[in-house]
């Protein structure tokens, strides 16, 4: 056999090879899965109405309609004095902020790097595609702009703490609850303690390091016991909740709907699972994963305060606890406020994508599967989630679900 012969064989298998793979994809996505290759997604889909487009207004009795232009700016700054003065929510200023600044600065930096778009690929075949711009002015423009949008993002965030505080001068969270005068007081007490702090810290750092912590000790015991004089027994244990690591975790939680009561029993309930059930400590902190019975308890521990919390909250209660810790609701919530939807949208999206990755874990995890199977199982998961998902989120907010929430989907079948 001829060199030519056996080129053009090997050619020919190759692309009957490619022929059968794409065969068996279009099966698997427009009929239903033989007995080889079994495929499902068990996902709800449901159409979120989208109302027709409308200039953004909101009328308000006495008062001329509201307009989006009232308070929009070039100027972030601008904006966001303008979204604080109405009475916006800090927590969506800060949602509405962080969106505009990413898309102003992705726009700049596109039309910064467009003149090299030609050259993309013969970096690519020259293996230079990072180096591209390397020893070029727009090398320079490019980190001169990620430099300007640090700063830029780091003024917002300044900016709205400074008005968190603003808003309590001279006030503590943990001891909101008491009376305007004993919080007087405790302020000018904290005040006091911070110079006494900074005096003695300035003579303690003159100790040798093996000195320094009774008298920093002493000191900081002596201003507790001097606070603590203040506050009644029901007073200090309300200001010891509040400042509980249990508080804080609660705080993060999104989307849960509880009263006050019910927050603070709540927490409660977690500081008193963590006090009786300590968390596990691995026998070498550096290598947790390669300690199998630290992973034991720990999924043992997990397990009983997931009891616990379905006990206390009841089903509903404790899926809304669990959906409102998880970090892509959050994502999740702010596009739907991006979006203008309901945030039982952002729900319904998070359920979609949870289902859609088991189904994945499943199908790698699946030993019966051949590679080639595997693949065309996980891209056939990957085809049939996005379309539940474009349908869940409408047309109007789809390029935006994959700019802000969709990176996971390329990771299905990678």
């Amino acid at each position: 056999m001829n060199l030519r012969a056996f080129i053009l064989g090997t050619v020919a298998a190759n692309l009957a090879l490619v022929s059968a793979l794409l065969w068996q994809t279009a099966r698997a996505l427009d009929s239903p899965p033989h007995a080889g290759l079994s495929v499902r997604t068990n996902v709800v889909t449901e159409f979120v109405d989208e109302p027709a487009a409308r200039p953004p207004q909101a009328k308000v009795s006495g008062s001329p309609p509201f307009h989006w232009s009232q308070i929009e700016s070039t100027n972030h700054l601008v904006c966001l004095t303008n979204l604080l003065a109405i009475g916006c929510p800090k927590e969506t200023v800060r949602d509405i902020l962080e969106a505009r600044v990413a898309d102003d600065y992705r726009a700049r930096l596109r039309e910064l790097v467009r003149p090299f778009n030609a050259q993309f690929w013969e970096a690519v075949a020259d293996e230079k595609i990072e180096k591209l711009l390397e020893g070029t002015p727009t090398e320079k423009a490019v980190e001169e702009l990620k430099a300007e949008r640090k700063r830029v993002e780091a003024e917002l965030r300044t900016n709205l703490v400074e008005a968190a505080k603003a808003e309590k001068t001279g006030r503590n969270e943990q001891f909101g609850h008491l009376p305007e005068d004993k919080q007087t007081e405790i302020a000018a007490l904290k005040g006091r303690h911070t110079k006494e702090l900074e005096v003695a810290f300035s003579e303690i750092k003159k100790l040798s390091p093996k000195n320094r912590q009774a008298p920093a000790n002493e000191l900081l015991k002596r201003q507790d016991a001097e606070l603590r004089a203040l506050l009644t027994d029901s007073e200090w244990a309300e200001a010891e909740l509040r400042r509980s690591p249990q508080t804080s975790s609660v705080r993060e939680l999104r989307g849960l709907t509880a009263t006050p009561d019910e927050l603070r029993s709540l927490v409660r309930s977690l500081r008193d699972f963590d006090s009786a059930n300590l968390r596990p400590v691995p026998r070498d902190p550096s290598r947790p994963d390669d300690d199998p019975a630290y992973k034991a308890k720990l999924e043992e521990r997990e397990a009983q305060r997931k009891a616990m919390l379905a006990e206390n909250l009841g089903a509903a209660g404790f899926a809304a606890f669990e959906r409102g810790s998880d970090p892509r609701f959050h994502t999740l919530l702010k596009l739907a406020r991006r979006l203008d939807v309901q945030p039982a949208s952002a729900a319904q999206w998070l359920e979609i994508q949870s289902a859609a990755q088991e189904q994945v874990r499943l199908t790698r995890q699946n030993v019966d599967l051949a590679g080639d199977a595997r693949a065309v199982a996980l891209l056939a998961i990957r085809a049939e989630t996005e379309r539940t998902l474009q349908a869940a989120v409408g047309a109007r907010g789809w390029g935006a679900y994959q700019r802000h929430a969709g990176d996971w989907l390329k990771q299905l079948t990678e």
